[in-house]
């Protein structure tokens, strides 16, 4: 399947300052520069294979659309919204094989908490949660420089980051939701916004192969046969004619990506000749 990527981060103001990171990115924007290190050890959609401690890059998610949440152990709002975002987001995609095109919804905790007090409860957090893939906001040089760039300030933050570098609908890595806020205590109808952009995502169109046509045979009964090669899962018409300017519809077939055997009952002329086009 084909993938979306989005963030919902939960974001306390401490460690360096706001004034470091500049504006903020908006919905529209591309973010393909974004870096974390693997919290703990998982795989990728792609099949990539993460342990702790790893760079973990936006591009690793490539052919996603990446639901990234920052969170706290601290901080309530991001307490509240965590199983809220794994039934709406997490699991509702996770249960239809992506969105409506099939790309797959990809969800990633992100912790933002750096202090080394906080982080045995963290691990239970993530544990208790069942995230499958949790990453640090942090190295050993800096700490949330990610998150501020999409806010300034609060929490929690929701980010959705389509990673499809060949979508027919979005630029690669373009952020389509960057929320401030948790609110409320059923988050449900933000989460169906969020889900609204998520399913607007479509790869680019697969390209269509010419059929090939091959193993052409009058049958003893005068009807006549031959294979059709042509792209799996591609609708292709079928065509006839004795002149080869007057052409008559026959069928319209699926292609399979191998031959398939095409039996015309009606051929009765000497000559026919036939043509297979794909559908638009």
């Amino acid at each position: 399947m084909t993938k979306y990527f989005f963030l919902a981060a939960a974001v306390g103001v401490w460690g360096l300052g706001v004034a470091a990171y500049g504006a903020t990115l908006k919905v529209g924007d591309t973010a393909s520069d974004l870096s974390f290190v693997a919290r703990q050890a998982f795989t990728t959609p792609a099949g990539k294979m993460v342990s702790p401690g790893d760079a973990v890059r936006i591009s690793d998610f490539e052919g996603s659309v990446v639901l990234l949440e920052w969170f706290a152990v601290w901080c309530p709002f991001c307490v509240a919204a965590v199983p809220q975002v794994d039934q709406h987001i997490a699991k509702y995609y996770g249960t239809r094989g992506g969105n409506p095109q099939g790309v797959p919804a990809v969800h990633v905790a992100v912790n933002q908490e750096a202090r080394s007090f906080y982080q045995t409860s963290t691990d239970a957090f993530v544990a208790r949660h069942g995230f499958s893939m949790a990453v640090n906001d942090y190295d050993g040089s800096s700490v949330n420089r990610r998150r501020f760039k999409f806010q300034n300030s609060g929490q929690p933050i929701f980010v959705v980051i389509s990673a499809l570098t060949n979508s027919s609908t979005h630029k690669p890595y373009e952020i389509l939701v960057n929320h401030l806020g948790y609110g409320d205590t059923d988050f449900v109808q933000e989460l169906s916004g969020f889900r609204a952009r998520i399913d607007q995502v479509k790869p680019a169109a697969a390209a269509v192969q010419p059929a090939v046509l091959s193993g052409p045979l009058r049958r003893p009964d005068g009807t006549f046969e031959f294979k059709i090669e042509a792209t799996a899962g591609r609708a292709y018409r079928v065509e006839t004619s004795t002149d080869l300017m007057q052409w008559q519809s026959l069928a319209v077939v699926q292609g399979s990506g191998s031959a398939q055997l095409f039996h015309d009952p009606s051929s009765s002329v000497e000559r026919r000749y036939y043509r297979v086009t794909a559908e638009p």
